[in-house]
């Protein structure tokens, strides 16, 4: 199988549609069970994991490190970007998010939009199952490899009463809305 969007349409998805103020907007995240062969790899499980068996090329960045900064809220951008350099990527390079056989989809697509809300180029999240080549994913550097350059893709932000920062529940969730629908994310409450 190749490459397909996900095709979810959910309320967001329908209130989009009835004219609320943002545009409807294709999918941004592609789910596929390959991975092409110019595209850069994370996995996003356990370090320990990632490295006794992955995807060829894979480095290891734990959905952790991504989804909870501290404050149970996922990583600023800021620190984010800086992250995702240490694992050699400018923004240019297609990604792909590996979550493993058993991994939860809702976490990689959780990271693969963060991953393209700071400016990744094209992200897919990978939903095969990893062929044994006998070697680990490698890990981060402590420094960063690339300077990550991409622009942000502020357009798909927006700021909302209906969201609270403190809710980090509501912030994952609206991450994984976007990667389905494409829906702007709600990062802080409108005052």
């Amino acid at each position: 199988m190749g490459r397909r969007q996900n095709r979810a349409i959910g309320p967001g998805a329908l209130a989009l549609a009835l004219g609320t103020a943002f545009p409807l907007a294709a999918q941004p995240i592609e789910i596929a069970d390959t991975v092409a062969a110019d595209a850069r790899v994370i996995d996003i499980r356990a370090e320990d994991d990632c490295l006794a068996t992955s995807l060829p090329g894979a480095r290891c960045l734990p959905a952790p490190w991504l989804l909870d900064g501290g404050d149970g809220a996922p990583i600023g951008f800021h620190a984010l970007r800086w992250l995702l350099g240490t694992v050699g990527l400018s923004g240019r390079e297609p990604l792909v998010v590996y979550a493993g056989p058993a991994g939860t989809t809702d976490d990689a697509l959780a990271v693969a939009a963060l991953a393209y809300l700071a400016g990744q180029s094209l992200v897919t999240v990978h939903d095969g199952a990893a062929v044994d080549t006998g070697t680990g994913g490698e890990s981060r550097s402590f420094s960063r490899e690339a300077v990550y350059t991409a622009p942000m893709r502020i357009g798909s932000m927006a700021v909302s009463d209906a969201a609270t920062p403190d809710d980090a529940g509501s912030l994952r969730g609206s991450l994984i809305e976007f990667a389905r629908t494409g829906a702007a994310v709600a990062f802080a409450p409108q005052h």
